[in-house]
C-alpha cells in the first residue's frame, strides 16, 4: 500500500493517502495494558490485522491475564479520591493539549481509523470531527460545570466508533472528576491507546486512567458486573454490548446507552423519491451498514413501494465495494473474517427475499468485502424484521397505510434513531411528536448523525 498513483481524485485524497502511509510505516509495537500507571504484559500476545488487508498488521497486543481487570479498577479507584479534588479547570487543561493535537494531525487520526476499521475517507474523517466538536463541548461546558463526580466509569466500546465515541465519553468522564478504565473493541483498539499515550505524554496523572483490550472479551463481563464501578457508558454492537443491557444494576449505577439498533426509517409520500433512494442507501451501507446510525429497517407504504424498490435497486447497481483508500470507492469491508462468514450465512438463508445487491468487489482481497444486499417480503418473525444485524442488510417493509406505517415503528427496536422520508409538514410533525428517540433524520441520510452526542459532563455526574 505504499503507492496509489490512480486512486485518488483530490488534494485531500492525495495527503490523506500520505497520512495511511505515514501510519503503515510507524514502528510495529508491542501493546500491553495500562493502569495505575504501569504498562501490564501478561507474555500472552494476539495480532491485529486492518480488514482493508489481512497482510496489514499494525500492533501486537498482550492478553491481559486473570485478575487483571479487577486490578485495573482497583487502581483508578485508589486515584479517584485525589483527582475528584482537582479543580475542574485544572482537569479540563490536560485535554486542551489533545484538542490541540486532533486538529494538527486530522488526517493523520483519519488514517488510523481507516486502517483499523475499513472506513472510507469521509466516514473515518467524520470520526475524528465527531471526537473534536465533542472535546470543544466538553471543555466550554467545563467553564461552567458545578456537578459531583460519581467514582470509576467504565468505558466499553465495540469497531463502530472506534474513535468519537469512547474517547469523547472518557474525557467527559475524567474532566468531571471520575476516574476511567477504558475496554475498547479488540477489533480495532488503536485510537484507544493513541489516546491514551497522548494523554501520559501530556501528564495525565497516573491510575485515573486505565485500558485493557481482551481478545476473549471475559475481561468486559468482569467490568461490567464489577461493583465498584458507578458508571459505564457502552457504545457500538455486538454480543458484547447487547449482553450489556442485561446487567443486573441498581439505582447507584449510572449507564450510557450509545448501542446500536435498526436506526429505522418511515417513507411517505416524498417530494423526491430518488433522492430519498439515495439517503436511504447511504443511510444503510456507509461503512457497510456498522455505523452507530445505521439504518436496517425501511418502512413504506404500499402506495409508494414500487417506486421506491425500484430507485434503490438503480442505485445499487452502481455502488462500489472497494479499498477505502480509493477515492471512488462508497464502501469498504466489513470489520472481519467472522463477521462476513455472518453476512454470508444470512443472506444465504434469506436468498428468496434478496431483492437488490451491489456489485460483487472486484481486486481485494478475500475475506471482509461483501456486497451489500436489499432484502423485502421477511416474516415478522424473522430476526432481520425486528432485530439489528449490524451487517450491510436493510430490509424493506411494506404496510397498508401510514397509521400501520407508525405502528410497525414503534414496533422496532430502533436504538440511538429514527428517520422519516416525507413532503407532508403534517406527518413530519407527527413524526417528531410521536416518536421517542435520542436522534433523528428527516430527508437527509443518517449519516449526517455523529457519534458522541452523550458526552457531556452533566452525564457523567451527579447535581451538587
Amino acid at each position: 500500500m505504499a503507492d496509489y498513483p490512480d486512486l485518488q481524485t483530490t488534494e485531500e485524497g492525495r495527503e490523506f493517502e500520505k497520512a495511511i502511509d505515514q501510519f503503515l510505516s510507524a514502528e510495529k509495537r508491542d501493546y500491553p495494558s495500562y493502569y495505575g500507571g504501569l504498562k501490564v504484559a501478561s507474555g500472552v500476545e494476539f495480532t491485529i490485522h486492518s480488514p482493508i488487508d489481512d497482510s496489514i498488521r499494525y500492533g501486537i497486543f498482550q492478553e491481559p491475564e486473570e485478575g487483571i481487570m479487577e486490578a485495573a479498577v482497583e487502581a483508578t479507584l485508589k486515584a479517584y479520591d485525589e483527582w475528584s479534588k482537582v479543580p475542574v479547570a485544572e482537569r479540563a487543561a490536560y485535554f486542551e493539549k489533545y484538542l490541540a493535537l486532533l486538529k494538527a494531525r486530522r488526517l493523520y487520526y483519519a488514517a488510523m481509523v481507516t486502517v483499523s476499521t475499513g472506513m472510507v475517507r469521509q466516514d473515518a474523517l467524520q470520526e475524528v470531527d465527531s471526537l473534536i466538536a465533542a472535546v470543544e463541548g466538553i471543555l466550554e461546558e467545563a467553564k461552567t460545570f458545578r456537578g459531583s463526580p460519581v467514582g470509576v466509569w467504565a468505558i466499553i466500546s465495540a469497531h463502530n466508533s472506534p474513535m468519537a465515541s469512547p474517547i469523547a465519553f472518557a474525557i467527559a468522564a475524567l474532566v468531571a472528576g471520575n476516574t476511567v478504565v477504558m475496554n475498547p473493541s479488540n477489533t480495532c483498539p488503536m485510537p484507544a491507546y493513541s489516546f491514551y499515550e497522548a494523554m501520559e505524554r501530556y501528564g495525565l496523572p497516573g491510575g485515573v486512567l486505565a485500558l485493557v483490550v481482551d481478545r476473549n472479551e471475559q475481561s468486559t463481563e468482569n467490568l461490567a458486573n464489577d461493583m465498584r464501578v458507578l458508571g459505564i457508558a457502552a457504545t457500538g454492537s455486538g454480543e458484547r454490548l447487547e449482553d450489556l443491557m442485561f446487567l443486573q444494576v441498581d439505582d447507584d449505577l449510572k449507564f450510557i446507552n450509545e448501542i446500536k439498533g435498526m436506526n429505522p426509517a418511515i417513507v411517505y409520500r416524498p417530494s423526491d423519491m430518488k433522492a430519498a433512494a439515495k439517503a436511504i442507501v447511504e443511510s444503510a451501507f456507509s461503512y457497510s451498514g456498522q455505523r452507530l446510525y445505521s439504518c436496517s429497517k425501511v418502512i413504506v407504504t404500499a402506495d409508494d413501494q414500487k417506486r421506491l424498490m425500484e430507485a434503490i435497486s438503480e442505485i445499487m447497481k452502481d455502488l462500489r465495494v472497494g479499498d477505502p483508500v480509493d477515492d471512488v470507492t462508497f464502501t469498504g469491508p466489513i470489520i472481519n473474517d467472522e463477521a462476513a462468514k455472518r453476512f454470508q450465512s444470512t443472506v444465504l438463508e434469506n436468498m428468496a427475499y434478496v431483492i437488490s445487491k451491489a456489485p460483487t468487489p472486484m481486486d481485494v482481497p478475500a475475506g471482509a468485502y461483501v456486497a451489500p444486499v436489499v432484502m423485502s417480503g421477511l416474516d415478522d418473525e424473522n430476526d432481520l424484521s425486528y432485530m439489528d444485524s449490524g451487517l450491510p442488510i436493510l430490509n424493506i417493509k411494506v404496510v397498508d397505510t401510514l397509521d400501520a406505517a407508525f405502528e410497525e415503528l414503534e414496533n422496532t427496536e430502533c436504538g440511538l434513531s429514527a428517520g422519516i422520508f416525507a413532503k407532508d409538514p403534517k406527518v413530519i410533525d407527527r413524526f417528531k411528536k410521536e416518536v421517542d428517540v435520542q436522534a433523528m433524520y428527516i430527508n437527509e441520510s443518517s449519516r449526517a448523525l455523529s457519534p458522541a452526542s452523550a458526552a457531556k459532563l452533566a452525564n457523567f455526574s451527579r447535581r451538587s
